[in-house]
């Protein structure tokens, strides 16, 4: 059984400008992360190398999300379609694996053994991860030269934000390597996402990957010695908030993966080194607005127009193709 595609709702989603504003908004909700993790840990105190009191904190704050985005559901038309059926468990509990539980123990472990600059640098490469690998499993998503240079330009638009950062060191496997994989495993949780949507609500997918993906770094962070412990009310605000702006912005993420090419939506994973740095600035009352910062904003959505050029021709097909859904 597959579900119903409204023609209506088909053209929004995949009209080039609502599909931006929505990337955008994502990106500029996981931008606030970066600061907001920060703060998180200074108000649980987490030491930098408590590893799993890390993972505790990000398999809560996923597992939360994850429970936020389905108790949405219950409000929308896919309400009856939220319920974990048999043959929903491997396909969803294969991309929590990738989407959620690997991507953030590989980064927690290796973002402690890089500097600032590589692991904003490292995590850009994502988006040029994924429009690779949607151009291996979707022949509709092919990998064309506009693609490949608006990702190229992207990533040199992040090393350009990073000029005057903390420094460039020499490779490390368990640093550099780990984050590098973890944005790997992020890069083929979105090929995946897609590779699973028909048949399935995008609510069903983004809610049980989260609870399930959260749970099991939760369960890996207490048998590896880690512990949350709430000194004060902001402890939950911080929790409940980043765990608020995951869920939607991955409930939001998971449906124009749904309607859209993988490559039109990832590049768009650029911005979030962006928006971090502004948001970590604007935080902690630091010039965001600086020569480097705003070349690096020119370049990165130079780099995301380049991947998008050819938008009505992809936008045609993506009607046809989920009109096929029905």
């Amino acid at each position: 059984m597959t579900l119903p595609v409204d023609k209506k709702q088909n053209q929004l989603m995949t009209n080039l400008f609502f599909v931006a504003a929505v990337a955008v908004f994502c990106t500029i909700l996981w931008g606030t992360a970066f600061p907001g993790i920060k703060i998180g840990y200074e108000l649980f105190q987490i030491k930098t190398e408590d590893i799993p009191s890390k993972l505790i904190f990000a398999g809560g704050r996923f597992a939360i999300a994850g429970i936020i985005v389905l108790l949405i559901g219950l409000f929308t038309k896919d309400r009856k379609k939220l319920k974990l059926r048999k043959k929903d468990l491997l396909p969803i509990s294969l991309l929590s694996l990738f989407q959620t539980f690997l991507q953030y123990l590989l980064l927690y472990i290796g973002i402690v053994n890089v500097t600032g600059t590589q692991s904003s640098i490292l995590t850009s490469v994502a988006a040029f991860g994924s429009v690779i690998l949607s151009a291996v499993f979707f022949k509709s998503d092919r990998l064309t030269l506009k693609k490949a240079v608006g990702c190229i330009v992207g990533i040199i638009g992040i090393i350009v934000m990073n000029l005057n950062g903390d420094g460039l060191a020499g490779f490390s496997l368990m640093g550099d390597g780990l984050v590098i994989m973890s944005n790997f495993s992020g890069a083929v949780g979105n090929v995946i996402s897609k590779k699973i949507s028909s048949g399935r609500s995008p609510i069903q997918i983004s809610g049980w990957q989260l609870t399930v993906g959260g749970s099991a770094l939760i369960i890996i962070g207490s048998i590896c010695g880690g512990r949350l412990i709430f000194y004060n009310i902001g402890c939950a605000l911080i929790l409940l908030y980043l765990a608020a702006m995951a869920g939607v912005a991955f409930m939001l993420w998971t449906m124009l993966l749904f309607y859209n090419d993988v490559s039109r939506v990832a590049v768009f994973n650029l911005l979030i080194p962006v928006f971090g740095t502004m948001w970590s600035g604007i935080f902690l009352r630091e010039n965001i607005f600086t020569p480097e910062n705003l070349l690096s904003l020119l370049l990165v959505c130079s780099g995301i127009f380049l991947v998008n050029f050819n938008i009505k021709k992809r936008t045609d097909h993506n009607a046809k193709t989920n009109g096929n859904h029905s």
